[in-house]
Order: structure tokens, then sequence, then C-alpha cells
């Protein structure tokens, strides 16, 4: 099977990152609110702290530096230049919608760093994560590694629901932004390295 291009998928992913931010800009429904508490009230496992770290500022960075110890330049640079461009997109959608932090809005368990203040939409920790991840299997071209990435953005997405940082639609559209970023760089990559 023959792997979408990354043009398409940027298109696809930036699309559906609007589509998450119209949609849900406001207070959550009563089905994302289920869904939440379903996650947030999941007993407290200190072990969840580790795969949180894969949406901190430092996981691109540390990208980078994997991909140039692979000696994969062009890739090591997109991994660098996604930190700005994530969060650029993140702080200014944030900025624009306000949707407020479960705990304005529900009973909340919060956990660890699980912020009070500022907008949620969308989650920061989730776009960083889906990024590093998308420019790691791209720049690698490991199916193996790329499948772990992955799998490590859905548990650093499942961590900021259940510290009650994000609703599930925050962390939704967080990689689906992350997923845009990170195929719009793979697509210069390809084009200027061809």
């Amino acid at each position: 099977m023959r792997r979408p291009s990354d043009p398409l998928v940027a298109t696809l992913a930036a699309g559906t990152y609007v589509a998450l931010c119209v949609r849900h800009r406001d207070r959550p429904g009563r089905l994302e609110m289920r869904a939440f508490r379903a996650v947030n009230d999941a007993p407290d496992r200190r072990w969840l702290r580790v795969p949180q770290q894969l949406g901190t500022p430092w996981t691109l960075p540390a990208t980078a530096a994997a991909l140039a110890a692979r000696r994969r330049w062009a890739w090591a640079v997109a991994a660098l230049v996604a930190v700005p461009a994530e969060k650029g997109a993140e702080v200014a959608t944030k900025k624009v919608l306000r949707r407020p932090r479960p705990v304005a809005v529900a009973p909340t368990a919060l956990r660890d760093d699980a912020p009070t203040r500022g907008g949620a939409l969308p989650s920061g920790h989730a776009a960083i994560a889906a990024s590093a991840a998308y420019l790691l299997a791209r720049g690698t071209g490991s199916r193996v590694l790329g499948a772990a990435a992955a799998g490590g953005t859905l548990l650093a997405s499942y961590v900021r629901v259940h510290q009650g940082a994000h609703w599930p639609a925050d962390v939704a559209a967080g990689a689906a932004l992350g997923v845009a970023v990170g195929a719009g760089l793979a697509a210069v990559v390809d084009a200027t390295t061809r």
C-alpha cells in the first residue's frame, strides 16, 4: 500500500484542526463531558508522568538531535522549525478561542502540572508529540519507530485529559495540528532535497 503524500496529509490534518476548533470553540457538550469524566476519574498512576514528557517543548529539539545523529540533516532542521510553527499556531488559536480549561467548567481531578488558566484548545502537548512522531517516522523511514512514536502521542494525549488539563477535543485538535505541521514540513523537505 502506498503512503499518502505529505501535502495531502498536511491539508487533511489542517482541515481537521480547523473543523475541531470551530466545532469545539465553546464549552464541552454532554458526550465530551462524559468522555472527560471517564478518563479524568481513572485512578492516578505515577508512571503516567513519563509519557506526558513526549509533549513537552524539548521533544522536538530531541527529535532533531536524533535525526542529526542519523545524518538526516534536512529532517533535523524541519524538527527545529516545527517548534515555532506549532507553538505559534497553538498560542494564536488559544488567544482567539479562549475555550475554558476543565477545572473552570466542572469538578476536575487536577494532577501534576495541569494548568488552571488560559485556553484549553488545542493541547500543545498533543501537537508537539504528533509533530515529533510524524517527522521521526518520515525522517528515518522506520515504520516501527513511527508506530511507537504514534503510540506515544496517543498516550501523551490521554495523560493530558487524565491530569485535568484538557478536554478530549483539545487533544484531538492538538494532534491534528501536530500532524499538519509535521506533514507540511515533510513536504518542504521532500521538495528541497530532490
